[in-house]
């Protein structure tokens, strides 16, 4: 079956310098074939062969059979969280511990004179040369066993003239350092297989076994070896189940039974096989053997290890697709792209000693977990049911992450709500979409009046309604609207900005909320229409918090190598979104939400006392969201260093009663208290919103949102009605004059409504 490995006759200088010979020899046979064409081609593979600088023998055994090297994750402060498993599957096993048949079929199907070449195959160079040179074929393929485990273990993918040479004399130095025996064995367990029946990765022959026919390699029949060893080819594409340990249907397969009996139709070839070993081998149903589908062990991390773990790989991710030549939007758009280099960067992360370290402050990290303990079950209002949460505290000013809550329970529900998951934002989405959008082209000011009478929408003519469906009679101001969350105001002046071809699209995209243009589109994406993670829902209020400049929520702050290398490093940059005057102004009319007693959050001040006086002292501005039918609660409030937010809600999306409201809010400031407690200097409480001199200011009437003044209309004199109040706008435009049709939205009879009262 094998050829014991013979006596070197030679010193590998002796073959080294054989190989090269075969190298430039065949170039220049392939030179003279084209005639000359694309030497410089052949030129770089031949000056490429000699300055090749080959590992140690010491070395070349180690990267040969390398092993896994864990990587770690740690906080802020260096403190360890976790290592890093991976998901990848593999065991390695002795030659004598797989099954002759696996041998015989792989040395059959991929390198029939694998037992009797050093190496390389001559002709596989030709192809190589020619492909690359002149665009014939492939500049890969073909490639010996040997070639195979070295592309596997020592280079990239990449099909290049300076690859090939250093595979080939890579392959060359294996063959003499090591025996044909060692060899194999080495290729088949480091071999890629697919996935198993739990939908978990698996590498090596002895994994493939066990998670495909639940034998050991030693055990595999001839049907059986022949299926694993059609595999490799296409590991993800050939494997009989699915990335969830879902079997692949007979049609979904036929690739890989076509693939099966090529192996043996190979093996029969050469002569591994007799004629009626192989017609029964072809005849069986493989597929009678595959194991049932079956569930992985859930792991014992947490959410904090998975949003970790996922975020770098995503930070690793341009390491290889750039190289290869694509953007992060080409990369994001395909999903074949995405899933190769994100698999590239998750070996990289699972097995290549990295260590990673985090944003999140342990001390915040494990209060805000307590303060789940200890408060989130206020919220479980219905018995039997459990109501989850999300939440995020964020630097406002770099985009820090220093804690979050995931959810109530890991080992009950591995959702995680402050990342992952995406829930209507409700009216939360007020501020981000509609008002501050507003303000920022000179549309309105704080004071402008909006209409509150009855509203449908122009698509389904479905009623607007404010909170408890009621709708109002009168024009109300962008203040009192938004710190009431009344829905028909804030409708009237979404409606107007895309009849006026404010695209409010563009605020959306620039802080990454993952919200497509069509959704903006609609008249009720104010409402929360839309759907939002707790992470980018906080990092649109932080960017208002802070003067109105974005930065992307993070968690990774570097990534070193296991030389301490850095091969990634957070670098802070700053997006404007919102004018400066716009983020303030709109800071300052939050605050109200809590300071006001008309506020939807005015309780809140009552309940942050009772915690700390200092901390209810600080400048929080902030907005609450209750979505339709009750089946998403929020708050999210900002000082100038930080925002906290909170989500809350049922997985299966059914609704909730309103007293949730009030314990949303309970719920915020317990954490809050929770936050302030284990470091009081992160909530920023010394420090406050300021309105630049830049903002505009105006008198205006509290009546109509106008200047004060008289105006002729219809040749009749009328006189502004109302108190002055301060009106804050970010251009002169944004206050007008005296007129009749003073507000935004509203009808020719509810403006003579207005001015014959």
């Amino acid at each position: 079956m094998e050829e014991k490995k013979q006596p070197k006759k030679h010193s590998f200088h002796t073959i080294y310098d054989w190989t090269k010979r075969i190298i430039f020899t065949i170039l220049i046979i392939a030179l003279l074939g084209v005639c000359f064409v694309g030497s410089a081609g052949v030129g770089y593979l031949a000056a490429t062969a000699h300055r090749l600088t080959l590992p140690t023998t010491k070395s070349l055994n180690q990267i040969m059979h390398k092993t896994e090297q864990k990587s770690i994750m740690t906080y802020a402060n260096d403190e360890n969280i976790a290592v890093i498993h991976s998901d990848l599957l593999r065991t390695n096993v002795d030659n004598n511990q797989i099954s002759p048949y696996v041998k015989e079929a792989i040395v059959s199907i991929e390198d029939p004179n694998f037992y009797h070449h050093k190496g390389i195959v001559p002709k596989s160079i030709i192809r190589a040369t020619f492909g690359s040179v002149l665009g014939i074929g492939s500049p890969s393929g073909g490639s010996t066993l040997t070639q195979q485990l070295v592309k596997q273990q020592f280079l990239s993918d990449e099909a290049t003239l300076s690859r090939k040479a250093k595979e080939l004399l890579l392959a060359s130095r294996i063959e003499h350092h090591f025996s044909k025996e060692d060899i194999l064995t080495t290729y088949l367990n480091v071999t890629s297989f697919g996935y198993n029946n739990k939908g978990q990765n698996i590498a090596g022959i002895e994994e493939a076994s066990l998670g495909i026919f639940g034998v050991h390699a030693s055990q595999l029949s001839l049907p059986q070896a022949a299926f694993l060893v059609s595999l490799p080819q296409n590991p993800i594409v050939f494997s009989p189940y699915n990335v969830n340990g879902q079997k692949k249907t007979k049609d979904e397969l036929a690739a890989t039974l076509y693939r099966k009996n090529q192996v043996l139709d190979s093996m029969y070839t050469h002569g591994k096989i007799n004629h009626k070993t192989y017609e029964e081998a072809k005849k069986y149903d493989i597929t009678k053997d595959f194991l049932p589908t079956d569930q992985a062990t859930s792991s014992n991390e947490s959410y904090l290890y998975f949003a970790i773990r996922e975020e770098a790989i995503k930070v690793l991710m341009p390491d290889y697709y750039e190289k290869d030549g694509y953007t992060e939007d080409e990369v994001k758009n395909d999903s074949k792209l995405f899933n190769h280099y994100y698999e590239m960067a998750e070996n990289r992360l699972s097995s290549g000693g990295l260590t990673v370290k985090s944003t999140i402050d342990p001390t915040i990290y494990h209060a805000m977990q307590q303060g789940v303990r200890q408060y989130a079950s206020n919220l479980d209002v219905q018995a039997g049911k459990t109501v989850e949460v999300g939440n995020v505290l964020l630097d406002n000013r770099t985009g820090r992450v220093y804690g979050f809550v995931g959810g109530r329970d890991y080992s009950k529900n591995q959702n995680n709500h402050a990342t992952q998951t995406k829930r209507s934002p409700a009216s939360t989405m007020k501020p981000i979409i509609a008002y501050a959008p507003a303000i920022d082209v000179g549309l309105i000011n704080s004071q402008t009046m909006l209409n509150d009478f009855s509203f449908t929408y122009s698509s389904n003519r479905k009623p607007v309604w404010n909170f408890g469906k009621t709708s109002g009679n009168k024009f109300e101001s962008v203040h009192d609207a938004l710190i009431h969350s009344d829905n028909i105001p804030v409708a009237h002046l979404y409606r107007t900005m895309l009849a006026k071809h404010y695209n409010p699209y563009h605020y959306i995209q620039a802080m990454n909320m993952g919200i497509s243009e069509k959704e903006t589109q609609y008249e009720s994406a104010p409402l929360g229409t839309n759907n939002v993670t707790v992470m980018a829902q906080t990092g649109a209020y932080a960017t208002l918090a802070n003067k109105g400049k974005f930065n992307n929520p993070y968690m990774i702050d570097k990534i070193t190598d296991s030389k301490g290398n850095i091969i990634y490093q957070h670098q802070t940059a700053p997006k404007v979104v919102f004018k400066p005057e716009t983020a303030a102004i709109m800071e300052q009319m939050m605050k109200d939400v809590i300071r006001s007693d008309q506020g939807t959050a005015h309780a809140l001040e009552e309940m942050l006392k009772k915690k700390n006086e200092t901390l209810a002292n600080a400048d929080w501005a902030g907005k609450t969201g209750t979505s339709e039918n009750g089946t998403d609660y929020w708050f999210i409030a900002s000082t100038p260093s930080v925002t906290l937010s909170t989500w809350v809600g049922y997985d299966d999306n059914k609704p909730m009663p309103d007293s949730i409201h009030h314990k949303c809010l309970q719920y915020w400031a317990d954490l809050a208290g929770s936050i302030y407690q284990a470091n009081p200097n992160v909530i920023g409480v010394d420090q406050k919103f300021e309105l630049p001199s830049t903002v505009k200011t105006e008198e205006v009437s509290n009546q109509t949102g106008t200047k004060m003044g008289s105006f002729n209309y219809n040749g009749t004199e009328f006189k502004v009605p109302g108190d002055k109040v301060k009106g804050y706008g970010v251009t002169d435009s944004a206050f007008q004059d005296p007129m009749y049709r003073f507000g935004i939205g509203g009808t020719t009879a509810q403006y003579n409504q207005f001015w014959h009262k």
